[in-house]
C-alpha cells in the first residue's frame, strides 16, 4: 500500500475524529471550570488525534517506516499515559467528593455499576493493542516468511483470547455497585 493512500486514510480518520477532538479542545480551554481529570483526559484525546494528524504529512514526505512508526508509538504511548493519569485523578476526585459527603453528614453516595459493555471494552481493547504490538514485534525482528507470520498470528490470537476470556468473565461479577447510604437531605431535617 502506498504512502499516499495511508495519508488519505489518516486524514479522513482524523477528520472523522473531530467529534472527540473538538469537545476536548473545549475542555482544555475551559481550564478551572472543568475537573482536572477531565482536562487531563482531553489532553490525552488531543494528543492521540494530533498524532494521527501528524502522520499525514509524514506519510507524504520521504520518511522511513521506522520514523513513522516511532512517531505513532510515541503519540500512542503519551495518549495512553495521559488517559491512565486521568483515571487515577478521577478516582482521587471521587474519593474526595465522598469524604465531603460524609463530612456533611449525608453518607456515601451510591456509585452506579459500569455498563457491562463498557467493562467488556475496558479489557478487550488493551488486549487488541497488546496483540497488535506483539505481532508487529515478531514480524519486525526478522525476515518475513511463512513460519514467522504463523507465529505472529497464533501469538496475537492467543493474547486476544486471554483478554477476551477476562472481558467475558469480569463484567459478570467484578463490577458490582458500591453500596452506601444514598443522600436523604440535610442533617437535622425531616
Amino acid at each position: 500500500m502506498s504512502h499516499a493512500v495511508l495519508a488519505l486514510a489518516a486524514a479522513v480518520f482524523c477528520a472523522a475524529g473531530c467529534v472527540w477532538s473538538l469537545p476536548a479542545v473545549a475542555d482544555v480551554r475551559a481550564r478551572e471550570d472543568r475537573p482536572r481529570s477531565r482536562r487531563i483526559a482531553a489532553a490525552g484525546c488531543l494528543t492521540g488525534w494530533g498524532t494521527v494528524a501528524l502522520l499525514v504529512p509524514l506519510l507524504l514526505a520521504p520518511v522511513s517506516w521506522k520514523g513513522i512508526g516511532a512517531v505513532a508509538v510515541t503519540g500512542a504511548a503519551t495518549a495512553t499515559a495521559l488517559a491512565a493519569r486521568s483515571r487515577v485523578q478521577r478516582a482521587h476526585e471521587l474519593r474526595e467528593a465522598e469524604e465531603h459527603w460524609v463530612a456533611w453528614g449525608y453518607g456515601v453516595p451510591v456509585r452506579p455499576a459500569p455498563a457491562p459493555s463498557r467493562a467488556f471494552l475496558i479489557w478487550l481493547l488493551p488486549g487488541l493493542v497488546v496483540a497488535t504490538a506483539v505481532a508487529t514485534a515478531i514480524l519486525w525482528t526478522g525476515q518475513a516468511d511463512l513460519g514467522r507470520t504463523a507465529a505472529a498470528a497464533l501469538t496475537a490470537a492467543g493474547i486476544v483470547s486471554v483478554f477476551l476470556a477476562i472481558a467475558i468473565v469480569d463484567p459478570a461479577g467484578g463490577h458490582a455497585a458500591r453500596r452506601g447510604e444514598a443522600p436523604r437531605g440535610r442533617p437535622g431535617r425531616r
